[in-house]
This record gives structure tokens, C-alpha cells and sequence, in this order.
């Protein structure tokens, strides 16, 4: 079950990526390296979770953007 879960987080990443970026084919493996080990600092709040990236980071424009679209969407 824990496996079914991991799948379903990395196929809705790889699915958020916008539709003609080479993210979108990309192998699991290869979002892992890329994506998700990066060195960032996570502030978690009361109401939402910070995420600060360096200044550095090669991939800053694609994670905002998977950001955005992973957000839940905004009350009015």
C-alpha cells in the first residue's frame, strides 16, 4: 500500500509539469534527482508551509510552478 502511495505522489508531480516540458515523460528516478533532493528550508505555520530554496537552485522556475499548481485551491 505505502508503494500504491509513493506512485500516486510521484505521478501527480510528473502530471502538474507543464504539458509540453520533458518533465512530463520523465522517469520517476529522474524527478527524484532533480525535484525532490534539494537543500531547502521548511517552515511549517499555522496555516500554510513555507518552503525557501537556494539561491542557486538550477530548478527554482519549475518547482514555483509546481507549487502553484499543487496548492490547494485559494477560498474566496
Amino acid at each position: 500500500m505505502l508503494h500504491g502511495c509513493a506512485y500516486w505522489v510521484w505521478w501527480k508531480l510528473r502530471a502538474a509539469c507543464p504539458k509540453r516540458s520533458p518533465w512530463r515523460r520523465a522517469q520517476f528516478d529522474t524527478l527524484r534527482l532533480h525535484l525532490v533532493k534539494l537543500a531547502a528550508t521548511i517552515v511549517e505555520k499555522k496555516t500554510r508551509i513555507i518552503v525557501t530554496l537556494p539561491a542557486s537552485c538550477p530548478r527554482k522556475g519549475l518547482l514555483l510552478l509546481l507549487f502553484d499548481a499543487l496548492a490547494p485551491p485559494k477560498t474566496a
